[in-house]
């Protein structure tokens, strides 16, 4: 088949502007004729001036649709939507028909009483479901006004509570302030007691320095003391013996 199709390819491809045209040697005759009607044929509606095949390449639906609505396709179609217009031109009259039988027994009129009063039995159940309900609610908002009264009671005395936690706030805040100043005055008059302490320490320092010097004074004047009372009393001796020397001395003259 391939073989019988080179001829037809080769003089195809020197009528038509088909590049990958020697890439299909399985074309069909009727796209060959296809392709032979020019700007008339239905790959030319769908593709337009196309200069390549590509048979493995997807279509759009547009493309699809294009198709289907040329050349045989289009007559199928167009029988097939006059067959359904027919059909349904046949329906409508066989249930025209049906209706008016039924108008004419009274089965429609019976139906729509019978529906009517199921319709009213319905609305009464509902009117009464809904009163049900209304009254529900009413004792539900009652409940939730007694309810949202209590909420704001506690709310109020939250409020109270919270206005007497401020209040003690602002105390102990005061309080705070209070006892930082006096803490500061506390730390001040620490630091001076500090400081006299510290002056005290060194005047009691050189008050011992002084003592000190003092008892060595002390002791300096009661060693001086007693060498002047040792040699007062040496003296003395030297006089009673100066003096006893005089008087014998003294003895022989006489």
């Amino acid at each position: 088949m391939c073989i019988g199709n080179r001829p037809k390819v080769q003089m195809l491809s020197q009528n038509v502007c088909i590049l990958d045209l020697r890439a299909c040697p399985d074309v069909s005759p009727s796209m060959l004729i296809e392709l032979m009607a020019g700007e008339n044929s239905i790959i030319s509606r769908v593709f337009g001036n196309t200069r390549r095949l590509q048979p493995h390449k997807p279509v759009t639906k547009a493309q699809a649709a294009a198709a289907l609505t040329s050349g045989r396709m289009k007559e199928a179609i167009q029988e097939e939507l006059n067959r359904l217009e027919a059909d349904n031109q046949a329906r409508l009259s066989v249930i025209a028909e049906i209706t008016e039988e039924l108008i004419n027994r009274g089965d429609i009129q019976q139906q729509w009483e019978e529906k009517m009063k199921t319709e009213q039995e319905r609305a009464l159940e509902v009117d009464n479901n809904l009163q049900h309900v209304l009254d529900e609610l009413a004792n539900e908002r009652a409940d939730r006004e007694e309810e949202l009264a209590v909420l704001l009671k506690e709310r109020a005395a939250l409020e109270r509570k919270n206005q007497e936690l401020i209040n003690l706030r602002l105390e102990v805040d005061g309080m705070y302030d209070r006892l930082a100043t006096e803490n500061e005055e506390v730390m001040a008059d620490q630091q001076t007691l500090e400081n006299q302490l510290s002056d005290m320490t060194s005047k009691h320092q050189a008050v011992n320095e002084a003592k000190s010097y003092l008892e060595a004074e002390k002791e300096a004047l009661t060693m001086l003391r007693t060498w002047v009372e040792d040699e007062a009393a040496h003296v003395h001796e030297r006089a009673e013996t100066l003096e006893k020397a005089l008087r014998r001395w003294r003895i022989p003259e006489d």
